[in-house]
């Protein structure tokens, strides 16, 4: 009997105390069942040879950070096959986000800008002089297949390997329904297609080569650029 009173007073202590040594209310449910009265006992009687367990303890799984995988457009400013579709914004405050392609001949990249629009003005085309792989200087933009050419500056570039496509001018040469073209900066989404911007066929990189071999006007003659 007093073996009994002394377990059941251990259990008591056991169940109350977060520090005890021993194992009283080994469910940690805070009531003693027959199974904690003999265990209890035989601590008493034998010592304790556990840890008390107060309960399943959880150990956090640390989740893996998900690794972002770029996507790049295969080709650059060297290579005349396919080229590639981005999207993007030419305005960060202003307009909606347009897709873009370019086409390479020779030395000569030409970037096209769907701008959303219908009729004559649907597609700006950039052109630009090639000094790199992936860069290169603007030289003149036309909304109609380079039949008329306007001159601007600034630099087109692949920027990141490939997953951006950069249109720079140094000065805003239009506005697409009130919002001036500053600067086009867009993603790189997939392989070019005809939905990205009209393709340019050889007829175009002729108009532009004529226009960027025109000789130029002498004012003494009254000439005004065209």
């Amino acid at each position: 009997m007093r073996t009994l009173l002394l377990a059941i007073f251990l259990v008591g202590a056991l169940a109350s105390s977060a520090a005890a040594q021993c194992c009283g209310d080994c469910a940690g449910d805070g009531s003693v069942t027959i199974d904690d009265l003999i265990r209890a006992v035989g601590n008493a009687l034998d010592g304790c040879a556990e840890t008390p367990t107060v309960g399943p303890s959880a150990t956090p799984t640390r989740q893996p950070t998900p690794t972002r995988t770029p996507i790049r457009c295969p080709r650059d400013f060297t290579d005349t096959n396919n080229q590639c579709t981005f999207n993007g914004r030419y305005n960060a405050g202003c307009g909606s986000a347009v897709t873009a392609a370019f086409a390479v001949s020779g030395t000569t990249v030409v970037v096209s800008v769907n701008t959303g629009l219908s009729g004559n003005q649907a597609v700006v085309r950039f052109a630009a002089q090639r000094d790199t792989a992936s860069s290169a200087n603007l030289t003149g933009w036309s909304s109609n297949n380079f039949q008329t050419t306007h001159p601007v500056a600034g630099r087109v570039e692949l920027q990141d390997s490939g997953e951006q496509l950069i249109v720079f001018p140094n000065d805003s040469p239009f506005m697409i329904q009130g919002c001036n073209f500053v600067q086009y900066v867009g993603d790189y989404v997939q392989p070019r297609s005809a939905s990205a911007a009209d393709p340019l066929d050889a007829t175009d990189f002729v108009s532009l080569r004529a226009w960027r071999e025109r000789p130029l006007p002498d004012l003494a003659d009254g000439q005004a650029e065209r």
